[in-house]
C-alpha cells in the first residue's frame, strides 16, 4: 500500500486537533481520535482525559513533527554538503517554502 503525508500545524493538545471528537455519554465528557483506529478498523482511539482534557499529545499520537533543517558547516563540493542540501530542499518542499 502507498503511504501519504499530511501537512498540518501540529497541536499541542488533543482539544485542538482536527483528527479529535469529544462528545458527552451518560453525563460523562469522552474523546476519540479518528487518526488511529484503536482496536479494530472500525474503532477510534479513546482519549484519556484529566478533568475532561487531555493536557498534552499522548504517546501513541500518530502525528509526528517534521525533521529539523541540517544546518551543519560542511566543506563544499563533499558528499555531506550535498546530502544537507538536497535534505534542506525536501523539507522545504513537502513545507511548501520552495525559493
Amino acid at each position: 500500500m502507498s503511504k501519504s503525508v499530511l501537512v498540518i500545524d501540529t497541536p499541542e493538545n488533543c482539544v485542538v486537533c482536527i483528527f479529535c471528537q469529544e462528545f458527552g455519554i451518560g453525563g460523562r465528557e469522552h474523546a476519540c481520535c479518528y487518526a488511529t483506529n484503536g482496536d479494530s478498523e472500525n474503532d477510534m482511539k479513546l482519549i484519556d482525559c484529566i478533568y475532561g482534557y487531555r493536557q498534552s499529545k499522548p504517546d501513541w499520537c500518530p502525528l509526528m513533527d517534521l525533521p529539523e533543517k541540517d544546518n551543519g558547516d560542511y566543506p563544499a563540493n563533499t558528499f555531506d554538503a550535498g546530502f544537507a542540501e538536497g535534505w534542506n530542499q525536501c523539507i522545504d518542499e513537502i513545507t511548501g517554502e520552495v525559493k
